[in-house]
Order: structure tokens, then C-alpha cells, then sequence
């Protein structure tokens, strides 16, 4: 891997638009296919008069079944549980343990099931665990119909243009010429690094966006509201018409909103997922957020709004009952846009804290959780502590069985990657992170004065 972006970032970015494009293509073919079709033909002449808790209890069902016999974690926790299937409601769900993420990590191989799960991927999750997951082609087109049924309520069509805005590192950290961005041509989307979100490199941003004229926005919403800001200072107005912005990762408070609306003159509408396979919820046109109850279940969990999941799109590593980390609070409110299934009232956990850069600009903690990627499972916790413009502190939990001392390299050289090779890192294990008052423990914790 570490060969394959040497050659990236020393190549032409004529070649560099090549490699994306190809990479680009490679996940068309993951997300586009049959079960897409079927799945958004459906999505589209669904009858929504119908109660959605039968389909949600059959769709419930049928992925405990599959768990049952292919997952050999869920196969020694129902025999132990005496969990009888089907259930006849929903409330039975509530009979299985919920899931810790620290479970899904030690036991990371009798979660996969044992089916041809083609599409593996890493998350840092937002509690900056690493963890492994693998998904079924089958699962993953149909969470991308999902996604593109909700952006198309909003008159965005999937092969229409669109600029994402990415934590990708799309370009080498010394990079001189202002192109801050690269294509892939297979879905016709400008994809904008948003690690060079500088002042003086703004203007590039706004002129390759009037030049790319794209119908829609997405990706990271603090990266566009530095791009907003500027162009609210400056009273600059894009030449173009954007029909929507689909803001992913972050939170959006109501003061984002106004502002990205206010600057680029089109509605933002939200959405919610993870990388490790949450339901997805996404927001209607009367700005109320729904649960695709056909992806599935989310339940109340303790207190602090937390929430824990049960997704039926993860059939090669399931989630059942799991704790995710994010919080939300959940309505019992209806809503008359004509989408059937639970409404979300707010998604109150996703953080939007950053580190500061010479190199990179800001940094923001979605990022800041994929350090550990490159790791086989081995650290447990992570925290980044800024203290100068120039200087941070790494902590670390150490996996006293997993992590040996190459590890330690892995994680400067991706912390060199987010932040430039200027960053001065120091990398402390400690045993445990420090609380802040309010009991949270923070990814991200600003000290710089």
C-alpha cells in the first residue's frame, strides 16, 4: 500500500486524474449493478400507506436468520441466550446483549461470516477504534440505492456532476501548484482534498468549482463552510445553479446551515451512515430526518441520547444491538412529506473539532480517526492533542498483545500524511485517556494558545 502512494504522489497529476478514475471505476462496479436496480425500482413505486414496523420486523428476521447460520460470534451468543427465532415483535430484539465496539474488536474474526464478502474495509469509527468490517456486494448496492433515492426526492440523479468535498489524501503534502483536486471521471464527481482549505488557496477552490458547474455538493461541511465564509466576506456568488448540498461525517449545527445555504444559494439536506454500516437516515423536503427503516433498527441506549444500531446491510460482519458511539434524539413526531418510518429528531454525536496545520489547514477529527487504519486491530483508543501550530502529541492505547514497535511508524507516517512532514508528532502510549468534565473523551483536544 505504502509503494503503491509513493508512486501515486510522485506521478503527473494527468496520471494522478488517471489513478482516480480507475479507482473510481472499481467502485462503480462494487455499488452499481442488479441489486442496485431492483432495489431502487422498488425504493420508487413503494406503496408507503403500509405500517412500516411489519416490514421492518420481516426484514429483522430474515438477517437473524442469516446471522444464525453464518456467523459463528451470533451462532455461541444465541445458543447461550436461548434466543429463539423469528421473533413476533420488535420488542424482542431488546433480548440480545448489545454489542460493544471493543467486542467487535478483539473477536474480529468470529464476527465475519462465512460468506463471500468481496468488499472489506477499515474504519476509525468515532471513537478512533480500528476495526475491520467486510460487507456483501448485494448489501452495498443497496445502501447506494438508499443513498441515491434520498438525493433524488431532492432532484440530484446519480450520474449527474458532483463535487465532494474529501479527507482522501488526494495530493502529496508538498504539493506546489494550486490543484487541490482530482477527477473521477466514471462518476462524473470532482473530488476536493480538504486539507489545503487555506485562506490564499480558496479563490482556486471557488474558480475550479465555477469551472466543473456541478449540481450538487457533498462530503465534509466544514471543509465548504471555509469556502463559504470567504465567499460571504468577499460577496462572491458561484456562476452556476446547484440544485443541493448533502453534507456526510459532521454534524451540521443550524449556524452551518444558514451559512452554507446563505453562500451557496441551495438547500442543505442531511444524512446519516458509517463506514462501519449504520441504518441510514437521511432528511426530506420538510427538513425532518427519517430512518430507512427497510436498512434497520435503532433504539435508545442509557442516557446522553446515546443510541445502539441493529443495520440488516451488514451481512459480512453483522451488527446486532451495537453500540456506535453516536447520539441522537429520537421523535415521535409524523411528518407529511409522504416517507413512512421512524423520524430523528437531531444526530447530536458527530463531532466537528480540528487540528490545525501549516501544511494542511484544518484537520477535522473524521479524519483524525483513520490514523489507526493502517493497523491490524492494534491500538485501542487514540487522541491528538495540538499545542502549536507546529507541535501535537499523539496518545495511544496499545494493545499489549498486538502492537509491536513498527506500528509506531505507521502511525507517524500517517499523521505525516494528514498533517505534513513539518508537524512535529510526539507519540505517547498511556493506559488510558483522560475524561474531560463532562465525561467525554475527546479525539481531538485543542491546547494551542
Amino acid at each position: 500500500m505504502a509503494l503503491k502512494e509513493e508512486l501515486y504522489y510522485k506521478s503527473p497529476i494527468f496520471i494522478q486524474n488517471i489513478l482516480t478514475s480507475l479507482y473510481g471505476k472499481k467502485l462503480m462496479q462494487e455499488r452499481y449493478g442488479m441489486g442496485y436496480e431492483e432495489k431502487i425500482k422498488e425504493l420508487r413505486e413503494k406503496d408507503r400507506t403500509i405500517d412500516y414496523r411489519i416490514e421492518q420486523l420481516e426484514r429483522l428476521n430474515a438477517f437473524l436468520l442469516f446471522v444464525q447460520t453464518h456467523t459463528p460470534y451470533y451462532q455461541k451468543l444465541f445458543q447461550e441466550h436461548d434466543i429463539r427465532l423469528p421473533f413476533t415483535s420488535l420488542d424482542q430484539l431488546q433480548t440480545i446483549p448489545v454489542l460493544e465496539k471493543e467486542t467487535l474488536r478483539q473477536q474480529n474474526a468470529a464476527f465475519l461470516s462465512n460468506i463471500d464478502a468481496p468488499v472489506r474495509g477499515r474504519t476509525g469509527g468515532t471513537s478512533g477504534k480500528s476495526l475491520q468490517v467486510a460487507f456483501m456486494r448485494e448489501d452495498v448496492q443497496e445502501r447506494m440505492a438508499h443513498l441515491d433515492y434520498f438525493k433524488e426526492l431532492h432532484g440530484f440523479y446519480s450520474g449527474m456532476r458532483r463535487a465532494s468535498f474529501t479527507g482522501r489524501t488526494l495530493t502529496a503534502v508538498d504539493q506546489k501548484k494550486p490543484i487541490f483536486w482530482r477527477m473521477n471521471r466514471p462518476l462524473n464527481q470532482l473530488l476536493l482534498s480538504i486539507f489545503h482549505m487555506k485562506e490564499e488557496n480558496l479563490p482556486a477552490y471557488i474558480e475550479e468549482l465555477n469551472r466543473f458547474r456541478p449540481a450538487a455538493l457533498d462530503g465534509t461541511p466544514t471543509a465548504m463552510l471555509e469556502i463559504a465564509l470567504y465567499m460571504l466576506k468577499h460577496k462572491i456568488q458561484l456562476d452556476f445553479k446547484l440544485t443541493a448540498i448533502f453534507p456526510t461525517a459532521e454534524t451540521v449545527t443550524p449556524e452551518m446551515r444558514r451559512l452554507l445555504e446563505e453562500a451557496f444559494q441551495a438547500p442543505v439536506f442531511d444524512q446519516y451512515g458509517s463506514s462501519e454500516g449504520a441504518p441510514i437516515i437521511s432528511e426530506c423536503r420538510e427538513r425532518k430526518l427519517h430512518l430507512h427503516h427497510e436498512t434497520g433498527i435503532i433504539e435508545p441506549y442509557g442516557e446522553g441520547g446515546e443510541v445502539v444500531v441493529t443495520c440488516f446491510t451488514t451481512r459480512g460482519t453483522p451488527l446486532i444491538r451495537y453500540r456506535i458511539g453516536d447520539r441522537m434524539t429520537l421523535s415521535h413526531d409524523q411528518c407529511t412529506c409522504g416517507l413512512n418510518g421512524p423520524i430523528i429528531e437531531s444526530i447530536d454525536g458527530r463531532g466537528t473539532s480540528y487540528i490545525v496545520s501549516e501544511k494542511r489547514g484544518k484537520v477535522f477529527e473524521g479524519d483524525i480517526t483513520t490514523i489507526a487504519r493502517e493497523l491490524p486491530n492494534s491500538v485501542l483508543r487514540l487522541q491528538v492533542e495540538q499545542y502549536a501550530l507546529n507541535q501535537v502529541t499523539l496518545r495511544y492505547i496499545p494493545d499489549e498483545q498486538l502492537f509491536v514497535p513498527k506500528h509506531e511508524k505507521i502511525l507517524l507516517r500517517e499523521m505525516h500524511k494528514l498533517l505534513g512532514s513539518s508537524m512535529q508528532v510526539t507519540l505517547e502510549p498511556v493506559r488510558q485517556m483522560k475524561q474531560e468534565p463532562n465525561g467525554k473523551t475527546l479525539i481531538v483536544r485543542q491546547s494551542m494558545k
